[in-house]
């Protein structure tokens, strides 16, 4: 199994860098032993960059997790056992780690103040957008969560990530997941927090803390029936 470098710590996540070594090569995929990439899921798109090894050069153009974690890539293709040098797409990958924080912020302030459940997220690297369920925001409504998202952002609260009992979660009135949906063979969770305002079990990326993300500006709302209201909403620099 493939060793995901940003799972454990904020050090693994914010590494750009890396040297794994080769375990299987298919035409047009590579699996590693270790690897800082991403794979595509929960909303966050799959990292990008390349590999380089002696006499070879591949780009990863996106990586996919089923079974095994692949590397799809173009190029030159290593040899098994092969040392290979990885580097992402820096730009790309943190832009999805403030996105993917900054969701967490906007579905538990949707929460704290309507009750809306988060039911679908997708994150880009310049915008994203959120379901939730039940919601009709009015724009007054929607203007009132911007700025309690920024006030939030403007108090550089912490991130952490840490591990849990998946039975130490399901009595904790913070974690915002429906647990019941994962199947019950997974009994350890890993959990993003943010501060004292939000609990989610999580396995992508994230920034360290609140104030590396900038502001929050919504800039749509759609009614998509029943009950489900999509926000969408991208980042700017903190207002001076």
């Amino acid at each position: 199994m493939t060793e995901q470098l940003h799972m454990a710590s904020f050090e693994g996540t914010y590494t750009r860098q890396f040297s794994a070594m080769v375990e299987a090569v298919h035409p047009g995929i590579v699996e590693l032993d270790r690897t800082a990439f991403y794979p595509f899921g929960g909303g966050q798109p799959a990292d990008q960059g390349k590999l380089q090894w002696e006499g070879g050069t591949a780009r990863v153009e996106d990586v996919r997790k089923r079974n095994r974690l692949r590397h799809m890539v173009a190029g030159d293709l290593p040899e098994v056992g092969a040392t290979v040098e990885g580097s992402i797409d820096w730009d790309r990958r943190y832009a999805h780690m403030k996105m993917h924080t900054s969701q967490h912020l906007v579905s538990a302030v949707v929460d704290q103040l309507h009750g809306a459940r988060t039911v679908g997220n997708q994150l880009y690297a310049d915008k994203a957008r959120i379901d939730f369920q039940p919601l009709r925001l009015s724009p007054a409504q929607l203007s009132e969560v911007e700025a309690e998202a920024n006030r939030y952002l403007a108090k550089d609260l912490p991130v952490t990530i840490t591990e849990a009992d998946r039975s130490e979660l399901e009595q904790d009135p913070l974690v915002r997941s429906n647990l019941s949906l994962l199947p019950p063979s997974i009994r350890r969770l890993r959990v993003i927090s943010i501060g004292n305002l939000d609990i989610c079990p999580c396995a992508g990326t994230h920034v360290r803390s609140l104030g590396e993300i900038g502001e929050i500006e919504f800039t749509k709302r759609d009614n998509k029936g029943s009950g489900k209201q999509r926000l969408t909403y991208t980042l700017r620099d903190p207002t001076p």
